[in-house]
């Protein structure tokens, strides 16, 4: 019997014993292999701390720029320019009392941050993403 006298499958069934190829493995860029990031904790409560600090007039956040997404920075430096504008100066240091991490996925993490200006304890939330093997805060709520 030749190939050519062999029915054809019908209704996309296989020939029995014959199994479809596995996709090609995805590119890996530049060469290496992507690891998992490791604990967000210390980059969060840095941006927190200075978050805090601009928001009260302190200094602004340039040296951060690479670890928060150009909409988050763009917000944060709105309210430290309005608050600049009203005269308001920090009577006291920042501080992180406690941070609580939240890995969503091996991507993503949410944290919450307590930080205490020294007239207030607020609280700031903060989702941070693996992009291009490095921590960026992507959203940031501060209350």
């Amino acid at each position: 019997m030749s190939a050519a006298s062999l029915p054809a499958p019908q209704g996309g069934a296989r020939a029995p014993g014959f199994t479809s190829a596995p996709p090609p493995p995805s590119p890996v860029p530049y060469g290496r292999e992507r690891r998992v990031l490791g604990d967000p904790a210390p980059l969060a409560c840095t941006v927190a701390k200075a978050v805090m600090e601009a928001l009260l007039g302190g200094p602004a956040l340039d040296p951060y720029v690479r670890w928060i997404a150009p909409a988050v920075f763009g917000q944060v430096a709105r309210q430290r320019s309005l608050a600049r504008r009203a005269g308001l100066a920090r009577s006291h240091p920042v501080g992180v009392r406690r941070a609580r991490v939240f890995r969503v996925s091996r991507d993503a993490a949410e944290v919450s941050i307590v930080v205490d200006d020294g007239d207030h304890c607020r609280a700031i939330a903060m989702r941070l993403e693996d992009v291009t093997g490095r921590w960026l805060v992507t959203e940031m709520h501060v209350g």
